[in-house]
């Protein structure tokens, strides 16, 4: 029985001795220095000390603190499990505190984190699509209602312009009528002067005098001086796509038809002018290099007006 007590006794002390106290010694006893054990096992220095001192992180989990002891203990040549033994006695004296798990609750945040962000950026991009489709939409029915007023425009101006050529018409076919007609009066005429000089019979030609040479020499009619084409030129620049017409007094038609960005025109004719304008807003004139004011013209209206 006495045998039995002296054997547990000294297991108990054993026991009672901190595992990083056990460790410490015996690197006493051989010798070696703190830095040395740290560059065997690549550690630090300070957690040689620590575990010398037996503190061992409350955060740091058993699993790590059992490795750097059984490392410890091969390197100075210790039981691995005499060490461990003593450790797992301190283990259960101290409870270790509840630590929260902070790596997965970061994580959970994180991922909240960035799934607002998604949501967000998400909802950012819908909208810019929504309103891109709308601007794209509202300018297609823009450039459809363009065409079509464009369209409605030209065909009404055309279907004045056709009205107004067949007012015209009647007078041209009577003018051409008297012209063709003309002739027939003159040859009766003609005959009967023929007549009558056959029946007098034709009279020797004497010799004229000046006075009587003058005076029977038809008489000039005086040139009358036509204005100077920089009084009446009328000068058209076109900033866009425009319908035009333009006649002078006589009836005579300067221009017609769909002019294009860029074109200009330079007209002459007699005063005054008739224009008309399928698009106003698109053209500039000036007339005897006088700038025509076309302000007062609604865009999208034809414009009818006389110059001067």
């Amino acid at each position: 029985m006495t045998a039995d007590k002296e054997i547990t006794a000294p297991e108990e002390q054993t026991n009672l001795v901190q595992a990083g106290t056990l460790l410490k010694h015996k690197r006493e006893q051989l010798g070696l220095s703190q830095k040395q054990i740290a560059d065997r096992l690549r550690l630090r220095v300070s957690i040689i000390q620590s575990i010398e001192n037996n503190q061992f992180a409350s955060d740091q989990v058993a699993t790590f603190t059992k490795g750097y002891l059984r490392s410890y203990a091969k390197v100075v040549g210790m039981d691995v499990n005499t060490v461990l033994k003593a450790y797992s006695s301190e283990e259960k004296t101290v409870e270790p505190e509840a630590q929260e798990m902070k790596s997965f609750s970061r994580k959970t945040n994180r991922e909240k984190h960035d799934s607002r962000i998604m949501t967000l950026t998400w909802g950012i991009v819908i909208v810019i699509i929504g309103i891109s489709s709308l601007w794209w939409w509202q300018n297609q029915e823009t450039a459809v209602e363009d065409l079509t007023s464009s369209t409605e425009q030209e065909q009404e101006i055309e279907q004045q312009l056709s009205d107004e050529q067949l007012a015209e018409q009647p007078a041209e076919h009577d003018f051409t009528t008297l012209e063709a007609e003309a002739p027939l009066d003159v040859e009766p005429q003609a005959e009967a002067t023929t007549e009558e000089q056959e029946k007098k019979g034709v009279e020797a030609e004497e010799p004229m005098t000046g006075e009587e040479a003058l005076n029977d020499s038809p008489a000039e009619e005086p040139v009358s001086a036509e204005p100077t084409s920089a009084s009446n030129t009328l000068k058209i620049t076109f900033n866009g796509d425009c319908w035009i017409s333009v006649k002078d007094d006589l009836g005579n038609t300067l221009s017609t038809g769909v002019k294009k960005a860029g074109q200009s025109l330079e007209l002459a004719g007699q005063l005054p002018y008739k224009v008309i304008l399928g698009a106003p807003e698109n053209v500039s004139m000036t007339l005897s290099s006088e700038p025509v004011d076309l302000s007062g013209y609604t865009s999208g209206k034809v414009a009818r007006f006389t110059l001067p």
